[in-house]
Formats: C-alpha cells, sequence, structure tokens
C-alpha cells in the first residue's frame, strides 16, 4: 500500500541527507584540489615540451589556474552555507532552442540544444529560475501551478502533492524511482513522501 502522498516530507531530517551533505561538500573540495594539482604541474611541464611557456611563468599559470578551482569549490560551499530551506510555486515552464559555437580543432562549429527553464516563487516573492540544458526529464516532471520545497543545499524541488505521480524524484542525486519505493535506487536515501 502506497502512503498519503500529499504533503511535504519530514524524511528530509534523517541522517542520511547530512551525511550525503557533508560528503558532496568533501568531494566537491577533493576534485577541486585534483584539478589544481594537475594544473601546477601540468602547465610547467606542458612550457617544457612545447617551449611555448618559459619557467616559472609556466608554473605562476599553473598556481593561478589551480588557484582558480579552489575557489570555485569555496565559492559553492558558501553558497550552500547561505542556503535556507524555503517553499513556493511553479509559475512558468519555457522551453528555448539555443545554438552556440563549439571549437573543434581549428575549427568552430555551430551546436543546437535545448534550454529547459522552471520558473519558481518562493512565499516572500523572489523568483527563482532553474534551467535544464537537453534535459526534459526532471523539466516534465513539474507543471505550472505545483507546490514545491527547495532544501537547504539540494538543488531538486520536493513536491507537495505526489498522488498523481507513478515516479518520484530523489532530490539528493536526482534520480527517478517508482513511486512505490521508500529509498533511491541509486544514492539510498529516503524518499520524501
Amino acid at each position: 500500500m502506497i502512503e498519503n502522498l500529499v504533503g511535504f516530507s519530514d524524511k528530509i531530517n534523517d541522517p542520511g541527507y547530512e551525511k550525503y551533505r557533508k560528503a558532496s561538500k568533501k568531494w566537491s573540495y577533493i576534485f577541486s584540489l585534483i584539478l589544481a594539482t594537475v594544473a601546477v604541474i601540468g602547465f610547467p611541464i606542458y612550457g617544457a615540451v612545447s617551449g611555448d611557456i618559459s619557467f616559472p611563468y609556466s608554473l605562476y599559470y599553473g598556481l593561478g589556474i589551480g588557484g582558480m578551482f579552489v575557489a570555485i569549490a569555496a565559492l559553492q560551499d558558501l553558497k550552500r552555507r547561505k542556503d535556507t530551506t524555503w517553499e513556493g510555486k511553479i509559475i512558468d515552464k519555457k522551453i528555448y532552442k539555443k545554438t552556440k559555437l563549439q571549437r573543434v580543432g581549428n575549427r568552430n562549429f555551430r551546436v543546437n540544444y535545448t534550454l529547459y527553464v522552471l520558473k519558481i516563487m518562493r512565499e516572500d516573492g523572489k523568483v527563482y529560475s532553474q534551467t535544464y540544458k537537453d534535459n526534459p526529464s526532471i523539466f516534465d516532471y513539474y507543471q505550472i501551478g505545483d507546490r514545491v520545497k527547495h532544501h537547504k543545499a539540494f538543488n531538486i524541488y520536493e513536491k507537495y502533492d505526489k498522488s498523481k505521480d507513478s515516479q518520484i524524484l530523489c532530490i539528493a542525486c536526482g534520480t527517478f524511482n517508482d513511486i512505490k519505493e521508500n529509498h533511491c535506487q541509486r544514492c539510498r536515501l529516503p524518499l520524501l513522501k
């Protein structure tokens, strides 16, 4: 039997969600440090092999780019810390056909893509846009008028009314699960229902 699927879930208080937040932060820093290390080592090697950048300037470039990776991770962490939980409503959905230039070798190519945009209005009137590039599945999960909840440090919104859904979206990893399931098939966190 499926439980009541109307209302926001208190399963967000499961310790697994806090553990997931901490692990995401940790892996963000680890990934940035790996990229920074590659830049610091790679630029001097590239400079020595190609002769384009002499030492110590190649090291300075590597340190600068590596520092940018660490700074980006720190800014993302700061953004997550300042984030709050709030409720709102889907007020608009738009689909845009876009084109961008992509360089392959010495040539530029035009690449078409689709941008899916959700507009969410918080209870205080502030409007947020959530975009998905070439990914209609999450976009299609929400309908105009849906009441939603943004949980601190997560990018997927919890729907208030899931009673008409055959699938439920995991707010942590973004995986679709059968509505009858209690835990996400991918990350194993409790589904918010």
